[in-house]
């Protein structure tokens, strides 16, 4: 397979920034946006210390993505959003404690999961491309 060359390789890395941001920034607006119904998925996830957790989550969601988005720390924004979708994973969809169609329905939202921090590791090691803020 011949190498991508640039510009190709940075437009296609820039594409990766942006749907693997939006996911998180969209998650992060939702949850500030509809902060009570986010309490209660938090409670019902059993997350502890949800007044601390919940407004970090939507912290990190929204600056790691637009840093994300715009070129700036990717390595650190990736790292940091890949770490915490493995936490979040393992803490929210424990499809091994289950059986039946929730054991598949969990499994399937943690392999997704698993394939946005495969993206995240990717822009880690990566770099974002020579499209960026400067």
């Amino acid at each position: 397979m011949t190498p991508i060359n640039e510009p190709t390789f940075s437009l296609l890395v820039l594409a990766a920034r942006i749907c693997l941001s939006t996911v998180f920034l969209v998650s992060g607006i939702h949850k500030a946006l509809w902060f009570t119904k986010a309490i209660e998925e938090f409670k019902v996830a059993s997350v502890p210390l949800v007044p601390i957790t919940l407004p970090a989550t939507i912290a990190l969601h929204i600056v790691a993505s637009v840093c994300i988005l715009l070129g700036i720390f990717v390595a650190e924004a990736a790292l940091s959003l890949a770490v915490f979708t493995v936490v979040a994973t393992l803490w929210v969809f424990p499809f091994w404690q289950h059986s039946g169609s929730k054991r598949l329905d969990q499994s399937r939202t943690a392999l997704v999961n698993l394939g946005l921090v495969g993206g995240l590791l990717l822009l880690y090691a990566g770099g974002p491309g020579q499209y960026v803020l400067t």
